[in-house]
């Protein structure tokens, strides 16, 4: 029994040739499990190597592979595919026992340059192609690599382009992520130790450096389990076209809709970003997601509550930071009406799906057509009806998980997946905050600055930089800003719980830099001038 999930690598191709080569070429593994998947008669198996039928129903075939791999111990799957839909690999795998043996890893295709610039419209190739990571071809020249390239990116954006020509470029593709984990962790290791000796040099003793790196982590934690349950609740429980149903489709309307899902739902800033990236997922308009996620971590109740006592129970106070959270959400969200491309890495845009996996399953613009194809597909292959209503995979939790067993059991292997993916990154923001809480907490207390502007800047770069969470930050807020004008206490109550550190590295398992840079970017410009213009303006007298 293997003692964690196996890479499942999968190599499609509608050359029988092709595939056997780039296995052979490319198979990087010392004990790896040759699977070849096909419609003829069964070949004499040879030893780490069978043949799984297209007869077969995806239970019967996932059984089939758990048996071989409980029978032996392997280090990874190979499997070659030829041109069935990839949802019927999908379904395979989402097996019981064998989704607790393995893991979708990579999604190949190779084959031939001029076949598949020709192919490359047809349903069955697009939906392979966009579900690939990585494309090898034969046959091409630099012209014909850079035109097919242009032709399969709109498919999937992630997708590398390779001759097959370039083995030490498509080996280093495949290994990436195993060779980057263990890298990963010796500079993790390495980071750690560099900055505790630096904080011994500063006089900081481990005690104290672990008691604020807990305190921040502790504080964090619930509400980003909160966030991730709610986010997989929506992917489990929640059809696609309910929310596109229930979210207005005008852009304005959509933000205030956002504003009144972020005011409902008690969660801090850890906890919006999982949630966000469900509500795109499920195909909420951008503006409108991004409304909620600035909006919730600063008037959900929660917040308020904590502002309220904060400040000894002024509820001036309390209505002031809530009117700026909806003023500036709602302009933050404006400014991302005109985004047209995916604010999703390569391979993140895809839901969990119930089979455990978190490669891509679904991209935007495709899915339709994808279904529909599949669908046909996949009833013209099999007479078995069970095995025939398998849409793409983007559906899988509404059509596979029938029944309050089947969607807690999503709902688990969805949270599972989510939380082990968000928690590393979480460590890491918690450990830059608490080395900044150490280094400059005690510095800012003695801080006298009288200009607004400058002092905003100040009390912004502390509310980036400590992380803290925004269930919490106004009583910090009022403490360090105890010697300073109140809009710049404001705005530290305000910019800190839209984006900091911690969030910026939260978010960077999922999005682009690019949509990172400009969410940072805006955010910062509107809740500036925004808190500047109305405390410059006499704000400051209704609180007095």
């Amino acid at each position: 029994m293997q003692n964690r999930r196996i890479p499942i690598y999968v190599i499609c191709g509608d050359s029988v040739q092709n595939r056997s080569d780039f296995y052979r070429r490319f198979c990087f593994a010392r004990n790896p499990l040759h699977i070849q998947y096909g419609e003829s008669d069964a070949p004499d198996n040879m030893e780490n190597c069978f043949y799984l039928s297209t007869l077969l129903s995806p239970d019967a075939a996932g059984e089939t592979i758990a048996q071989h791999l409980r029978k032996k111990q392997y280090d990874s799957i190979w499997v070659e595919w030829s041109t069935q839909p990839i949802d019927l690999l999908l379904m395979i795998t989402r097996h019981a026992a064998l989704s607790r043996l393995c893991t979708l890893k990579r999604i190949l295709y190779c084959g031939d340059a001029d076949a598949l610039i020709t192919a490359v419209n047809e349903p069955v190739t697009t939906q392979l192609l966009a579900q690939c990571d990585l494309l090898a071809v034969t046959q091409t020249n630099a012209r014909e690599l850079h035109k097919l390239r242009r032709r399969v990116v709109p498919l999937q954006p992630g997708i590398r382009v390779f001759s097959i020509e370039d083995p030490s470029e498509i080996s280093a593709a495949l290994k990436r992520r195993d060779a980057q984990r263990g890298l990963q962790l010796v500079l993790l290791a390495f980071v750690v130790a560099a900055l505790f000796f630096i904080l011994h040099l500063l006089n900081y003793t481990a005690a104290e450096t672990m008691a604020t790196f807990l305190g921040t982590y502790l504080q964090a934690l619930p509400f980003l389990m909160l966030g991730i349950l709610l986010s997989s609740a929506i992917q489990v429980f929640v059809p696609a076209d309910l929310l596109q149903r229930i979210f207005p489709k005008k852009q304005l309307t959509g933000m205030l809709f956002g504003v009144l899902g972020g005011f409902m739902l008690p969660i801090c800033d850890c906890a919006s970003i999982p949630v966000f990236r469900s509500l795109v997922r499920k195909g909420v308009p951008l503006p409108a997601a991004v409304t909620f996620m600035i909006a919730a971590p600063i008037i959900n109740p929660v917040v308020l509550l904590s502002t309220y006592y904060a400040f000894g129970g002024s509820v001036p106070i309390m209505l002031m930071r809530m009117g700026f959270g909806i003023v500036c959400s709602v302009i933050i969200g404006l400014c991302f009406v005109r985004e047209k491309k995916s604010v999703f890495l390569a391979g993140a845009s895809a839901p969990v799906c119930a089979c455990g996996h978190t490669h891509t399953h679904d991209h935007q613009g495709e899915a339709d057509a994808i279904c529909e194809t599949a669908h046909h597909h996949t009833h013209e292959h099999h007479e078995n009806e069970e095995a025939a209503c398998a849409c793409a995979c983007h559906h899988t939790l509404e059509h596979h998980t029938a029944g309050w067993k089947g969607k807690l059991t999503a709902l688990l292997v969805h949270f599972q997946a989510e939380f082990f993916e968000v928690v590393r990154f979480l460590l890491i923001g918690v450990g830059v905050s608490t080395v900044l809480q150490l280094v400059m907490g005690s510095r800012i207390m003695n801080l006298r600055i009288t200009n607004l502007a400058v002092s905003m800047l100040v009390m912004m770069a502390l509310a980036f930089f400590l992380s803290l969470c925004s269930s919490s930050d106004a009583v910090v807020g009022k403490n360090m800003g105890a010697s300073l004008p109140m809009g710049a206490v404001m705005s530290f109550m305000v910019f800190g719980p839209m984006i900091d550190v911690k969030n910026i590295i939260l978010m960077s398992a999922s999005f682009t830099k690019r949509f990172m840079i400009k969410l940072l970017i805006v955010t910062f410009l509107v809740s500036f001038l925004t808190v500047y213009l109305a405390f410059s303006l006499g704000l400051q007298g209704l609180i007095q």
